[in-house]
């Protein structure tokens, strides 16, 4: 069933989103405009020429409208992106919290009750909030990919060789002890999803998210569909040793790519245009003014006070990365309630819960290569523009 949107007089609640203006640019005049616009474009187009990304689109939107999209390098608007580890808050998050307001999943519920093999101690004590937020105690990655015979990549018999590898995976902390963002907890709990909702995750997403948002540019491709390969509109990411090519239309993610494309951790594909209708939606929720996510699953979901109250450089709530004073990814300006993640291809959503801002940031920085890391100072500086000539100077 489709959300039901805007619906009149919702209140603003303590997350800080609601009550604000619906007008996209306020008193910024046309020529004021124009100058940020142009400030924020050459800005890119400097980043491409300093080899930052070859390609790239960038959506802007305040108080629910669109103020700046524009696409770079080959891009054009509507192509699509791999955005890896968005897959994570965009499908693994949402659908956690779906399936909890449906009373299929509980936050308290243990990798023991949920996952067949799940029989070593420590998994009586990992629960479904833990592999959430990246305090189940994995560390952050293994190469699972690489223990597969080719014939088994994509496979059912590769992809419960790989889920029972995550299950076997010694902890390096205590459950609850310490926050280390891991793709192996994002995995299993990808997992459990599939366990709870009794289909595949690319199933799950469809019938919860896409359709009733009407993403019709969000998918997981499945490992062996070669069709994709040829269409224009994706954007190609690495040329990828281990599968000798440059990848396009398929995962860069290896182990999302050794299970199938369909994974909890990485695997989604998308646009500037759905992401934003999503973030709509999303945020609609977090402020009661839609009941997509219902307000008791989102107090259960979102609680702060109690993310901070951790104290640790890396912290996540609902499945979102919290801002790191000082040195947060989204630059100076966001405020201390928001929320964002990045992706391994040069991907990134941020979120200004106070502001009413987001900024979609989409990009191909491993294309051709994934060891160039230019975008880890070029992304903070870019959010600090936006804010300072479209957000903070009207």
């Amino acid at each position: 069933m489709a959300p039901t949107l805007d619906p009149r007089g919702a209140p603003p609640t303590v997350y800080g989103w609601g009550g604000g203006t619906t007008e996209a640019t306020g008193p910024v005049t046309t020529k004021r405009f124009e100058i940020a616009s142009h400030s924020i474009s050459e800005a890119m187009k400097d980043a491409i020429e300093e080899g930052v990304f070859p390609d790239a689109e960038l959506l802007v939107a305040h108080h629910e409208e669109i103020l700046f999209h524009k696409s770079y390098g080959r891009a054009r608007k509507g192509s699509l992106f791999d955005i890896a580890s968005l897959t994570k808050p965009i499908c693994t998050a949402t659908l956690t919290m779906l399936f909890h307001a449906k009373e299929l999943i509980k936050l308290e519920d243990t990798v023991y009750q949920w996952l067949a093999g799940a029989r070593l101690p420590f998994h009586r004590q990992i629960t479904v909030e833990m592999l959430l937020h990246h305090f189940a105690g994995y560390i952050a990655w293994q190469p699972y990919y690489r223990e597969l015979p080719l014939s088994m990549i994509g496979t059912e018999e590769g992809r419960d060789f790989i889920f029972q590898e995550c299950l076997r995976e010694p902890l390096i902390h205590a459950p609850g002890e310490k926050t280390v963002y891991s793709d192996i907890g994002s995995i299993l709990l990808g997992k459990i999803l599939e366990e709870a909702g009794d289909h595949p995750l690319d199933i799950l997403f469809q019938e919860y998210i896409a359709a009733p948002l009407k993403l019709h540019d969000t998918f997981f491709i499945p490992t062996h569909t070669h069709s994709a390969r040829a269409n224009r509109r994706f954007i190609p990411t690495q040329d990828c040793p281990w599968r000798g090519r440059i990848l396009k239309g398929e995962v860069d993610n290896a182990n999302a790519y050794a299970l199938g494309g369909v994974a909890g951790h990485a695997g989604l594909f998308s646009t500037a245009s759905d992401l934003h209708i999503f973030l709509k939606a999303f945020t609609q929720s977090l402020s009661g003014k839609n009941d997509w996510i219902p307000p008791e699953t989102v107090r259960a979901f979102f609680d702060f006070e109690k993310a901070w109250s951790r104290k640790e450089n890396d912290t996540f709530v609902g499945g979102w990365n919290l801002i790191t004073p000082g040195r947060s990814s989204s630059g100076h300006s966001f405020s201390k309630r928001s929320i964002g993640h990045l992706a391994y291809t040069g991907c990134s959503l941020w979120i200004d819960l106070e502001k009413e801002v987001w900024v979609i940031l989409l990009t191909n920085r491993v294309h051709p290569s994934m060891t160039n890391e230019k975008i880890k100072s070029f992304r903070p500086q870019l959010h600090d523009l936006i804010m300072k000539e479209l957000i903070l100077n009207v």
